[in-house]
């Protein structure tokens, strides 16, 4: 017994140095800043932008009633090529002015495509504010607050989740500043992203609206047949 005093005596030594040793990591650590985050993310932004080749995506694009019965649909192939020209062909399509309405927001996706620099998420278009840390698909993000810069509907009112280790863009909810659509009020979308062929992209869009003449409508667009695609879109967001 008493040869192996001297042994555990130095382990419990050796535990209480690595303790502190980590409490003191701890307290040197400072919490990163808004603007080193906005700076980093808007790195890899831009990074994700610059595309080595053209692919296609399939898109489902669907407006559902307060049931959740689908009023229109229109699936589309969307041909990106880089660095940022984009047409789309669509193979299907029914529901009348519901269906006026998904080609609307197709079309003012294509025209989004060519001004990037005028929606992009930087502070030449937002100012921004740092409201802690969530967690989306287990993975931990900063949480940005995001304050439009000027009124235009293609800038969004709302919060951006970052992801604190690759600094991707993960989620972006809000409301446009103004509606994207003269048919549309009182719009709240989520949107969510992830990797599409090399390419970080929109893989889902979940958006809530009052439809003129129809009442409230629920619109979404999720991306067909793409794994990765699929492992971010799972399940509809919380209304």
């Amino acid at each position: 017994m008493k040869t192996r005093a001297p042994f555990r005596s130095t382990i419990l030594i050796c535990l209480v140095c690595i303790m502190a040793a980590m409490a003191c990591a701890q307290a040197d650590e400072q919490p990163i800043s808004v603007n080193v985050i906005v700076a980093r993310m808007t790195a890899v932004l831009q990074e994700s932008r610059i595309g080595s080749h053209a692919f296609t995506v399939r898109r489902d694009y669907q407006l559902f009633d307060k049931k959740w019965e689908s009023k229109a649909q229109v699936v589309a192939r969307i041909i990106f090529a880089p660095p940022d020209q984009a047409r789309y062909e669509v193979e299907q399509s029914r529901g009348g002015i519901g269906e006026k309405i998904l080609r609307d927001m197709l079309d003012r996706e294509m025209e989004a495509l060519h001004e990037v620099t005028h929606r992009e998420l930087s502070t030449r278009n937002y100012d921004f504010g740092l409201a802690g840390e969530e967690t989306v698909d287990g993975r931990r993000c900063h949480v940005l607050t995001l304050y439009p810069r000027r009124d235009d509907r293609e800038l969004i009112r709302g919060r951006a989740l970052v992801d604190a280790k690759t600094y991707h863009l993960l989620r972006l909810e809000g409301e446009p500043v103004k509606s994207p659509s003269w048919w549309i009020r009182d719009l709240h979308i989520t949107m969510r992203f992830a990797d599409v062929d090399g390419t970080w992209m929109r893989t889902l869009t979940y958006a809530v609206a009052n439809v003129r003449f129809r009442g409230r409508y629920v619109m979404e667009s999720r991306n067909l047949e793409s794994p990765s695609a699929s492992a971010a879109v799972s399940g509809r967001p919380r209304e």
